[in-house]
């Protein structure tokens, strides 16, 4: 790493590392319990004393840190090193076991071993002769998640973390949605995530290099199983007692926001959450990346580790950028308080809202006892090929349609705004003439045709196998369903099951003249509904909703009082 001359522009974070003659850079390695030697490069001021430390760690290659955080470069995501160092702060950059300069040990994704290392870094980070002895956690996705996993151990030195976009629990967030493997996306990630260290870096590489068959282990283990609960932070998180500012984004459905909400609910210490959205490419990273991210966190370290009152803990412990305004808002607690469980019914007729299979309605009355069900078949004609459209088609002008194949149930256009806040979930009366299926739910906004600045479709998803449907009531709430992905019962044809699906947590209002659109399908889109790619091969049969007095197909909708 070559020094340049300092900027004199220090508020501004920068997408490059600026080096200069006021930091000085160490390349060390620090020892595991287990023997192992673990690489990390120290970042700290030249001038002479002590400093609290920041602590990042991620399989990414540390060494790649003068990469811009843009899209191409998705794994920077460390935040701007010479900023925090041109503070007061050191920060440490490692690599875990397996990965980049760590080239002992094997990298086996937040296993035991990599767990303690996180506990044995920051005690020995403390320990430094440049060290105030506080230590706080650093980073983005891999970098918070890891967070969870070393607070959850609660090490002597380590005073707070910070985790942005961080889930924490790898197999319900991040690799099977509802049961469902997502295969796109973790075929992608893995496939960077090895290449970076093999492709990219300078070989001969050591055997234990990137050894594990992280693909083929995930896919060994398709229910939930000691495998997984090895690499769960989420049943630790009420043995946190460390301070956590958990900070999330409502669109990372799929991945991130659930984690981070469940992280500030459970831990036991001093707490705040903040939830943003950041819409587009590069999205979150950039953010992250921004110098409005850069001075809140400051706020946050300034106050844990160098003892300076910046106020951020005399302030509401919650705050969220309402969706689709924009507009910060402030809460005394997750899950807010100032919500109506309010029943929304699938119900008969047609909406007269979009050319769907079945173009159906949603109600706020209960649905009459003879009212008929709702069926549906898979596979389209268009869902065959690679990569094709899945369940959306291409319409004559080369365009794609995502409703015109699944099942719809909109609401008549709002009487009023209706602003919701919460964990959301669909219960769902259905049966199918196979012995297994998927639900796939979404949650949109339909505007008035024509209307300018109308917002995205796209509210919140939520996802479940059919064989998975066994809910635990002990671990779950009625608005939040626990699913224990512990076994599989296959649906015996033609019987009526009922199915608890949870939607992601969210923030909308829909605006009056506004429609809320519930969309069901039996399989997603690779274009319209990436980065998941939940299909991985092609399911035939029939499903039928019911939405009748006895058997009450509904959404529960967190109103807003």
């Amino acid at each position: 790493m070559s020094n340049r001359a300092a900027p004199t522009d220090l508020d501004e974070p920068s997408y490059f590392l600026r080096l200069g003659d006021d930091i000085i850079v160490e390349h060390v390695t620090v020892p595991a319990r287990d023997g192992m030697r673990l690489a990390a490069d120290v970042y700290r001021p030249a001038a002479a004393g002590t400093y609290p430390a920041l602590y990042g760690v991620m399989p990414y290659r540390k060494n790649l840190v003068a990469r811009p955080p843009w899209p191409a470069f998705r794994t920077r995501e460390s935040g701007d090193i010479a900023w925090w160092v041109r503070r007061g702060y050191a920060y440490v950059h490692a690599d875990v076991r397996g990965t980049g300069e760590s080239v002992e040990g094997v990298w086996r994704c937040f296993d035991t071993a990599e767990q303690h290392d996180l506990y044995d870094t920051i005690e020995w980070i403390a320990q430094q002769p440049w060290c105030t002895g506080k230590v706080g956690m650093i980073g983005e996705s891999y970098y918070a998640m890891s967070q969870w996993h070393a607070a959850a151990q609660n090490p002597p030195h380590l005073a707070c973390i910070a985790p942005f976009d961080a889930n924490a629990d790898l197999y319900r967030d991040f690799v099977y949605h509802g049961g469902l493997f997502s295969a796109d996306f973790i075929g992608h990630w893995s496939c960077k995530v090895r290449a970076r260290t093999l492709v990219d870096a300078p070989g001969p590489h050591p055997d234990n290099m990137m050894a594990w068959d992280m693909v083929g282990e995930f896919l060994r283990h398709p229910l939930y199983d000691a495998f997984w609960e090895e690499r769960a932070a989420a049943p630790k998180l009420d043995q946190i007692r460390v301070p956590v500012y958990s900070i999330g984004n409502w669109q990372m459905v799929g991945l991130h926001i659930r984690g981070n909400l469940l992280g500030f609910e459970r831990a036991r210490g001093p707490k705040k959450l903040a939830i943003y959205f950041q819409s587009g490419l590069p999205g979150p990273q950039a953010l992250y990346a921004s110098k409005e991210m850069h001075l809140e966190l400051q706020r946050w370290y300034d106050y844990w580790l160098k003892g300076v009152d910046t106020g951020i803990m005399d302030e509401p412990p919650v705050k969220y950028l309402a969706r689709p305004s924009g507009e910060w808002r402030t809460l005394d607690t997750w899950p807010p308080r100032d919500v109506t469980y309010t029943p929304l019914y699938l119900a008969p007729g047609q909406a007269g809202a979009v050319d769907s299979l079945n173009d159906g309605c949603l109600a706020w009355e209960a649905p009459p006892a003879d009212a008929p069900p709702t069926a549906y078949s898979y596979p389209h004609l268009e869902w065959g090929g690679w990569p094709g459209p899945g369940t959306a088609i291409v319409r004559p002008d080369g365009t794609l349609d995502g409703l015109a194949k699944i099942a719809t149930f909109s609401t008549p256009p709002l009487k009023r705004d209706v602003n919701v806040l919460g964990p959301i979930v669909l219960k769902l009366w259905a049966s199918s003439d196979q012995t297994d299926t998927d639900f796939y739910v979404k949650l949109a906004d339909q505007a008035p045709a024509g209307e300018r600045g109308s917002p995205p479709a796209g509210v919140t998803r939520g996802w479940l196998r059919a064989s998975h449907r066994a809910v635990d009531p002990a671990r779950g709430t009625p608005y939040q369903p626990y699913h224990p992905h512990d076994r599989q019962e296959p649906l015996v044809p033609g019987q009526v099951y009922e199915f608890e699906i949870e939607a992601w947590p969210t923030s909308w209002a829909f605006k009056r003249g506004h429609r809320i659109r519930l969309e069901l399908a039996a399989g997603d889109s690779p274009v319209l509904d990436a980065p998941f790619g939940h299909d991985y091969g092609v399911k035939m049969g029939t499903d039928t909703i019911y939405h009748d007095a006895a058997r009450p197909s509904h959404l529960l909708l967190p109103i807003q009082r």
